[in-house]
């Protein structure tokens, strides 16, 4: 291939009643954003914004990504992502639905840009594929891809952008992210015009953003208490939006190439790429948002334990009633089913709280007040002990007695 192997333009242009049914923007766009304003009017309120693309021009992967054009959106450069192409990477097949989801495969990014090349692929979509992770295991830096944006440096998911960050109290290093581990929640996405993502909801209930390198997407962004009309006759979510009347009644928006989008925590939300695209995502949340956070594991948790309610009878007749073993084993059981089904448990929630008092992630100008965080980790701490959990999760209470130790008692 030549340097600047490319794609096709697979566009959906030829279809104006795609674009043009897209509404005028509805939500603030910034071409700068302080953290102070980020805080009050977007991440505490739990709502959505768009950084304009000067928040991206900067970046590496804005220049090596995109083929040099005098139009908008640009092409991608499949030569440029050679460099990866020993990278084993998840892939969806977008024309092959299971489930709830996409059928899924690994393979080497090589043999997917090969198709791509061809002109093949076309439904294939490169997704969740942990690109800064596999750089930083080879001993590079992510400033070869991106920058993450100032006022969304404070994530208590992802490793701190800035590794000369150490931590305010003690002199424990920071940990090193893997590309295996579950701790790395930064995605790179890519993929052909008319590949999407189903209705869904991010991980934990997390915040997200999404970078578009190359192309344009459009979102379908829906509120908590807005889900109702995604839902069908059975009281399930639907799997593709477009399917409904008015599209679900979302809010519907058009992202231009080079853009930042901010999904709230607990909003579900589909995604089109109407472009050849190549995004960088991130999940995370952080300390103001912890509440959130904190009941949607509790309501994950009670789910399970009505899934498996059986289990809890077969326990107590086989253990008796009498005094806590039962209830010790059953907390146990439900505990590592959750770890299962929602990506972690009580433990895994209480130490990424532990890790990021122990290890701010961002600078003091790029974080709340250390009043407001203790604050949010006290009231979520007073919670928890509360529940029945804190009597019998004793490795939780280990943990919670060094944030305690961190940032001073809960009461």
């Amino acid at each position: 291939m030549g340097e600047s192997a490319s794609i096709e333009p697979q566009r959906h242009d030829d279809n104006p009643l795609l674009i043009n049914s897209v509404p005028r923007r509805s939500i603030p766009t910034y071409d700068t954003l302080s953290y102070d304003d980020y805080l009050q009017k977007h991440l505490t309120p739990n709502t959505p914004f768009i950084l304009s693309s000067q928040a991206t021009r900067d970046w590496a992967s804005a220049r090596t990504f995109r083929i040099p054009s005098c139009s908008t959106p640009s092409l991608p450069n499949l030569s440029a992502l050679r460099l990866y192409a020993h990278h084993v990477i998840p892939v969806a097949n977008t024309l092959r639905q299971q489930f709830s989801e996409f059928e899924r495969s690994e393979q080497l990014l090589g043999e997917v840009l090969d198709l791509w090349e061809r002109d093949e692929g076309k439904g294939l979509y490169v997704k969740d594929w942990h690109l800064m992770a596999e750089i930083e295991n080879e001993g590079r830096n992510v400033q070869e891809v991106y920058q993450v944006p100032d006022c969304l440096r404070d994530d208590w998911l992802n490793p701190p952008f800035d590794r000369r960050l150490r931590p305010r109290n003690g002199d424990d290093p920071l940990p090193n992210p893997t590309s295996t581990s579950s701790s790395d929640f930064r995605f790179t996405y890519l993929g052909p015009a008319g590949t999407y993502t189903p209705l869904h909801r991010d991980v934990y209930g997390s915040y997200s953003w999404s970078a578009n390198i190359v192309g344009r997407k459009i979102w379908w962004l829906f509120p908590p208490d807005k889900l109702g009309s995604v839902k069908d006759k059975h009281g399930e979510l639907v799997f593709d939006v477009r399917e409904l009347k008015d599209e679900g009644g979302g809010i519907k928006i058009l992202q231009e190439e080079g853009e930042i989008i901010f999904v709230p925590s607990g909003w579900h939300h589909q995604v089109l790429n109407i472009d050849f695209c190549i995004s960088i995502n991130h999940n995370f949340f952080a300390s103001p948002t912890l509440p959130l956070i904190y009941e949607t594991l509790c309501t994950s948790q009670l789910r399970v334990e009505e899934a498996i309610s059986d289990v809890k009878e077969m326990i107590i007749e086989r253990v008796g009633s009498e005094g806590d073993l039962w209830e010790k084993e059953w907390v146990e059981e439900v505990q590592g089913l959750l770890e299962r089904d929602a990506g972690w448990g009580w433990k895994g929630f209480w130490q990424t709280v532990k890790n990021n008092v122990q290890n701010p992630p961002a600078l003091e100008i790029l974080s709340p007040s250390t009043q407001l965080r203790d604050g949010r980790i006290i009231d979520t701490i007073k919670k928890f002990k509360g529940r029945r959990d804190w009597l019998f999760l004793e490795d939780v209470g280990v943990i919670i007695q060094n944030i305690e130790k961190s940032i001073g008692p809960s009461g």
